[in-house]
């Protein structure tokens, strides 16, 4: 955030629902797949072309894991998250005290 790089943000914010899910935590990733999107969506911007895939793929697993409509309700939860409540997410290792969307 440093940075004020959206493209950097949102590309981070990628790497990290990978590692949720990685970690077990399917309804965190879930959620920090839709901020990126969300973020995106918000200035235009879209989803470098490498990163589609990988999301696409990542999105199909974890919609598989928690099933549609509980995907769907933390996706969107994700997309209307500001770049500062996701990064808290993101450094709240726990995955508690997330801030409202």
């Amino acid at each position: 955030m440093a940075a004020r790089s959206t493209p950097f943000v949102t590309l981070c914010l990628s790497g990290y629902a990978q590692l949720a899910s990685a970690q077990g935590d399917p309804d965190r990733a879930a959620l920090l797949e839709g901020a990126p999107d969300g973020l995106r969506r918000r200035v235009g911007q879209p989803a470098w072309p490498h990163l589609r895939r990988l999301e696409a793929d990542l999105a199909t697993q974890t919609r598989h894991r928690l099933g549609p409509g509980q995907f769907d309700q933390a996706f969107s939860a994700g997309s209307r998250l500001t770049q500062r409540q996701a990064v808290a997410i993101v450094q709240d290792q726990r995955g508690t005290g997330t801030p409202a969307p």
